[in-house]
């Protein structure tokens, strides 16, 4: 059995269709936006490249050649990343993109594996300088696009659109994050959806949010009721089959403030006075450093450096994850994420099941296939359970199945 999907990584999408190899798919209008930085820096590097040598710092004279290296570098930095993905049909795509302050949804028509040589079309749905877009979903019935919108102000909120209009509706409000929309099958206009409320200080920061909640979303009696919450748990990209079967991500809920344990604390105070002794001496390795040349300490050992990343609203030591997680399922794509990040199947009136452990991201399409990531793979799951490796890749943050009839039935 195979399996067509798309998936994320790096802010990069990537097809794989069948036994075909991955496709790399290049956005257009990213490609233009660095294009336009690029050539809008060098419109302004004569700024830089005609400073006299006495204007330089230390007197130092300009490299024409490296300031000009340095010019791209820094326009070709223009950050571009596909934030969300979904299919529409067998050789149609749905997706989000960030360029710079730039978020926009995008169509990408005619894709195929390359060995067909289909030439591949972009085309732009919707743009803007105020929004930024996360993931979304896609309703075949009523040619509606559900979708992610981030404020600046940190807040997230789902909206919907005609797949063939500009006009954006937002669906739900109010200070909370309401991130991965999914609409249930059928033909009733409804939405799963994750949701945490937060709450802000008296200058507006964000300081604390809550657990991650599911709810239900019916457009047509415009009404909301809460799925499934735990107050332990964060309940993350929840998807419904079509007998009701609900999935979802859950990991142990933590709070933006926690309270520091009290061997912390302790061990703080204990530590407080020997601090203070060694900025003092650190201070006064600088003074002799500047003075003699010499310093009264000795150099410090570089030690390596944590690898951290953001997944799914949390940053996590992805370094200390592989290391422990090596001992799990496949030694060269181990999980990116805690164990404790668990793949839930959840029946209508019974127990939520575990069904995978170190689970970043999943899929689940209309005849009961499921394909999900570790984040350092994808894995598909054929009949009877058994699991097959399909793609190794890392970081990989989003699936999404691409046959026709993946999403509704």
């Amino acid at each position: 059995m195979s399996f067509n999907f798309a998936y994320l990584s790096g802010g990069k999408l990537y097809l794989k269709l069948g036994r075909a190899t991955v496709q790399a798919i290049a956005s257009e209008f990213g490609q233009a936006a660095q294009q336009r930085g690029f050539e809008l820096q060098r419109r302004n590097g004569w700024k830089q490249k005609n400073l006299s040598p006495n204007f330089l710092p230390n007197g130092k004279s300009g490299n024409v050649q490296q300031q000009e290296s340095r010019v791209e570098t820094s326009a070709m930095s223009l950050s571009v990343a596909v934030q969300g993905v979904c299919p529409t049909g067998a050789d149609r795509l749905l997706y989000t993109l960030e360029a710079g302050d730039i978020g926009g949804i995008f169509t990408l028509e005619r894709f195929g594996p390359i060995e067909h040589h289909q030439k591949t079309k972009e085309k732009r749905l919707f743009h803007s300088a105020d929004l930024k877009f996360d993931r979304l979903d896609f309703h075949p019935d009523y040619q509606l696009i559900a979708c992610a919108t981030i404020g600046k102000d940190g807040t997230a909120n789902i909206a919907t659109m005609p797949v063939n209009a500009v006009q954006l509706e937002q669906v739900t409000e109010g200070d909370s994050i309401d991130l991965a929309p999914k609409w249930i099958p059928g033909f009733r206009r409804a939405i799963v959806f994750q949701s945490a409320g937060i709450s802000r200080d008296s200058t507006g920061q964000i300081v604390e949010q809550r657990h991650s909640t599911i709810e239900q979303l019916d457009l047509d009696r415009q009404e909301v009721i809460t799925l499934a919450s735990d107050p332990k748990y964060d309940l993350l990209s929840p998807q419904m089959s079509a007998d009701g079967t609900l999935y979802y991500i859950r990991r142990p809920y933590r709070p933006l403030r926690q309270p520091m344990p009290l061997s912390q604390l302790l061990q703080e105070v204990i530590l407080s006075p020997a601090r203070l002794l060694r900025a003092i001496c650190e201070w006064l390795n600088l003074f002799a450093r500047s003075h003699t040349g010499k310093s009264l300490l000795p150099l410090p050992q570089l030690h390596r450096s944590k690898i951290q990343q953001m997944f799914l609203g949390r940053l996590v030591d992805v370094g200390t994850q592989i290391a422990r997680n090596r001992r799990f399922g496949d030694a060269d794509s181990p999980a990116l994420v805690p164990r404790s990040w668990e793949l839930i199947e959840q029946y209508p009136h019974r127990e939520p099941k575990t069904i995978g452990r170190g689970v970043l991201a999943f899929d689940v399409g209309a005849s009961g296939q499921l394909i999900y990531s570790n984040g350092s793979a994808v894995y598909g799951v054929l009949p009877g359970g058994v699991v097959q490796r399909l793609v190794v890749d890392r970081p990989i943050d989003q699936v999404a199945i691409l046959d026709r009839d993946n999403h509704l039935n």
